[in-house]
């Protein structure tokens, strides 16, 4: 068996793109599909035809030897890399269709298909990479790059545009985390896109940029924001309509090492802990637990609307009569909508009631994860507790009572509602929506 004769025919073989002969080799040498899988890096034949555009050749290879289709040749490249690099395309979007991991297999310098259709401008086979891989966007190169850093260096306008459009449509599960990350995302030197953007003299791709939740704040390594290193008059004038500030008006971020290292307030103790509640709750756990203090709130919320012994009602027909009956007692006007029970009575019930219904709406908010659906429930909850307590106030005999109560409950309750609005301020694009309008109310004002 000449094992070096059968290499050069099984090059042969994928040059021409016959099938045939690579089966002929095949049948003389069994292993040596496997024999050139135990390289590392090595010149497959799926590599020769990916090159060469032999698509029916390339397709049985990959049924053959899957692996193949993930080897770096001795210069760094997979086989779809080298398909991109010749415009095999009908080559590259058979590769993706039988295995989609291949849109964002790493070659040299870390580069993927993903970013190499970024940097020649293949628009349609980067909305088709999209599609079938998303995660395929999270990668970077060597140098910390994503896609959208390539896309601006490489003046690909309309493939900055897709990626920032995609980053906004999407709607998988942490969809708006991943567009924070991916916008933000720096390079090796510190550079976010509006930093590489603001050095490109592409007024273009800066205006889609600042339209979306970018750091406008962002510096780099030499401590500079886009602003410092605005390459034209024009993109200078882009970045200071949108808010930007030279960095001698930014005020650094505080340093990871700051941040551990600072004394911890009462009310940072307070969100660790409760973080650290969050944290040891098993899924199953926060959906029973949920389910337990709704009810327990709904069923509170009620037993106040109807304290012990009822209410005063008023008499339509004779104003002079108190009736007593098994629900309420009707008596004069000025007492309508009162408890029936001694103020120290309704203070024990108040007492009872508020405390039970205070704990399940902050097991409530402690359940909730943070977030959007945070806020979407939280909100409502903070009113319905507001309805609670209005109703204590009208029906309590007394308002002294209620009054001393609402403080105390109230000041338990307030910072976990703050915490809950802090939370989705910190984690959402909605402070960057706020310093808009409030910029645009200020320039409406004063101009």
């Amino acid at each position: 068996m000449n094992t070096t004769n059968n290499g050069e025919r099984l090059n042969a073989a994928a040059e021409a793109g016959d099938i045939d002969l690579l089966y002929t080799v095949i049948q003389d040498d069994p292993y040596i599909l496997e024999h050139i899988d135990s390289i590392p890096f090595v010149e497959t034949p799926l590599h020769i035809a990916a090159s060469m555009g032999h698509i029916d050749f390339a397709i049985e290879i990959m049924n053959l030897k899957p692996s193949f289709a993930l080897k770096l040749n001795p210069q760094g490249f997979s086989p779809i890399h080298l398909a991109m690099q010749k415009n095999k395309k009908r080559m590259v979007y058979h590769f993706v269709s039988i295995n989609k991991d291949l849109v964002r297999v790493r070659g040299r310098e870390g580069i993927t298909p993903l970013h190499f259709a970024c940097q020649n401008g293949e628009v349609q086979m980067l909305a088709y990479f999209l599609r079938l891989c998303p995660e395929s966007i999270e990668y970077l190169t060597v140098r910390r790059e994503t896609a959208l850093h390539i896309s601006v260096k490489n003046e690909q306008y309309e493939a900055l545009q897709v990626l920032v459009s995609w980053l906004k449509k999407n709607t998988q599960r942490g969809a708006q985390k991943l567009e924070n990350k991916i916008l933000n995302q720096r390079d090796k030197a510190s550079n976010t896109i509006l930093h590489i953007s603001a050095l490109s003299s592409d007024p273009q791709a800066l205006l889609l940029l600042v339209s979306t939740g970018i750091d406008l704040k962002a510096k780099n390594s030499e401590n500079k924001t886009a602003l410092d290193i605005a390459s034209t008059p024009e993109i200078k004038s882009i970045l200071l309509s949108v808010g930007t500030k030279p960095s001698s008006e930014v005020t650094d971020y505080p340093t990871c090492d700051h941040r551990i290292r600072s004394k911890i307030t009462t009310i940072g103790a307070v969100t660790i802990y409760i973080n650290r509640i969050r944290g040891d709750i098993s899924e199953e756990q926060r959906n029973t637990w949920l389910i337990v203090a709704t009810l327990v709130a709904t069923a509170i919320y009620q037993s106040g609307l109807s304290p012990p012994g009822g209410i005063y009602q008023v008499s339509a027909g004779d104003t002079n009569t108190n009736i007593t009956s098994s629900n309420f007692t009707i008596s004069a006007p000025g007492n309508a909508g009162k408890s029936v029970l001694s103020g120290y009575e309704f203070f024990l019930f108040l007492f009872i009631n508020m405390y039970s219904f205070s704990v399940s709406i902050l097991a409530i908010f402690i359940m909730l994860p943070y977030g959007k659906i945070c806020f979407l429930v939280g909100s409502p909850m903070g009113w319905f507790t507001a309805s609670y307590l209005f109703s204590m106030w009208r029906i309590s005999p007394t308002h002294v009572n209620s009054v001393i109560l609402f403080v105390l409950f109230g000041s338990i309750l307030l910072p976990m509602v703050i915490d809950v609005i802090v939370g989705v301020y910190r984690r959402s694009r909605l402070k960057h929506r706020i310093a808009k309008i409030f910029n645009m109310i200020v320039k409406a004002l004063f101009q």
